[in-house]
């Protein structure tokens, strides 16, 4: 990989996002097909794996008090404005929103699991009186491969590209080494970087929201009001669990404020970028050496993604994110490969097997406790203090570390999904 390619790979790959991606994801498709007709919407049927349909369940959405893939989807037929992208929501008025909400109650919105979809997947079908489009969209959340009105072919992507940037490259990321993805970073320079910093920007702002605005279940305000007592002091830890936790509360409620995501999702995005950005500040790290480091977390997060997957079994927002974290951390701390390996060593014996059990505001807690253990196994990384080889999954190299992970979610966890998405079902019920 050359570094503009790299450059360009984290330009589409590390954008904002306004709301739990999956309900987002759902949103866009309901409008792609809206968009394409006119008159009084009288249905909208939506299909979607198990990943979206578990993921958007609990998940808030910005500017509306209710949860669910039944509002997203009415909410995005009603706004027919795919152009906005991951950020349609910030245009959402009380007016379409009671427009929205007016075809829920009227039973007019259906969402279905569709078991025969592995990977992501939302089809959203939107019937007026007189016409009907189907919007398909796989493999990334902003991925339109499908549109069809009346039975009239409107627009086919013959193959489903990633999220950020084309297949080709994010398949040449997955075969480099870690340390070669770090060599290459280093030779950005500071200006060549500098949008990294806006994600720190959005990041802090989504993280001060629950200051002033009360949010969630009172997570992040209970670390705020401990944050220098005897239980928990005012430290690098600290600071990183308030803002993590603060961030993923705050969006995960349906916060109106925007994220910057990373490998297409927000909540990862946060996690790859504050724990990061909270440590640079700690060790006054360089601008230089900051945009860089905040480029290897959100690179390692989405050579990590590839090899996971999207829509894990497992936590990805700990698995991928916070173990990019942790390798960036490392390298602020100035561990050198070898100890960036053992970070991710580390995460790999500490972290693997978090379920994902969908998008909520308890994700808050599980993104603190990534947080931690990226910080903590940084900390012993680089003080040589790094898991055998011997121990569980962990391996020699980190490239076989992450192979161990996805292993795990992959073929250890495959009826996990299964079972965490029928206790979600027997919920509803």
């Amino acid at each position: 990989m050359k570094k503009q390619q790299l450059i360009d790979l984290l330009r589409a790959d590390v954008v904002p996002a306004l709301g739990c991606t999956e309900p987002v994801c759902v949103a866009l498709a309901a409008a792609h097909a809206a968009k394409q007709l006119t008159g009084k919407i009288v249905g909208v049927e939506v299909r979607v794996n198990g990943g979206i349909y578990k993921n958007g369940m609990s998940a808030g959405i910005p500017n509306c008090s209710e949860v669910g893939l039944h509002y997203a989807a009415a909410i995005g037929a009603c706004l027919q404005n795919p152009e906005k992208s991951l950020e349609l929501l910030a245009d959402l008025t009380p007016a379409l929103l009671e427009q929205a909400t007016d075809l829920v109650r009227q039973n007019m919105v259906s969402v279905q699991l569709d078991p025969a979809e592995k990977g992501l997947y939302v089809s959203a079908m939107i019937r007026t009186e007189s016409d009907c489009c189907t919007a398909v969209i796989r493999s990334a959340h902003t991925n339109l491969v499908h549109l069809e009105k009346n039975g009239e072919v409107l627009f086919e992507k013959d193959t489903a590209a990633s999220a950020g940037g084309s297949s080709d490259v994010v398949d040449e990321l997955m075969e480099m080494e870690i340390s070669a993805i770090r060599a290459l970073v280093d030779e950005c320079t500071e200006d060549e970087l500098s949008f990294m910093m806006d994600g720190v920007e959005m990041n802090d702002a989504l993280a001060a929201y629950s200051e002033e605005i009360p949010t969630g279940v009172g997570i992040a305000d209970t670390f705020r009001k401990e944050v220098g007592s005897a239980l928990l002091a005012d430290d690098l830890m600290s600071r990183i669990l308030l803002k993590v936790s603060s961030a993923a509360e705050s969006r995960l409620d349906g916060c109106p404020r925007a994220t910057m995501s990373s490998s297409g999702a927000g909540t990862k995005g946060l996690v790859v970028i504050l724990p990061v950005s909270e440590t640079a500040k700690t060790v006054g790290a360089s601008g230089e050496k900051t945009v860089r480091a905040l480029a290897f977390a959100h690179l390692l997060n989405r050579y990590i993604n590839a090899h996971i997957g999207k829509l894990s079994p497992m936590c990805s927002c700990v698995m991928s994110s916070s173990t990019a974290a942790s390798a960036a951390i490392a390298y602020l701390l100035g561990g050198n490969d070898a100890q960036i390996g053992w970070a991710i060593r580390n995460m790999s014996g500490t972290v693997t097997g978090m379920i994902c059990d969908g998008g909520k505001v308890g994700c808050a807690l599980k993104v603190s406790t990534g947080s931690a253990a990226a910080l903590l196994c940084a900390v012993t990384a680089v003080n040589n203090a790094a898991l055998r080889v011997s121990d569980g999954i962990c391996a020699e190299t980190a490239e076989n570390c992450i192979r161990n992970m996805a292993r795990v979610g992959t073929e250890g966890m495959s009826g996990t999904d299964s079972t965490i998405i029928r206790i979600m079902q027997e919920k509803q019920q």
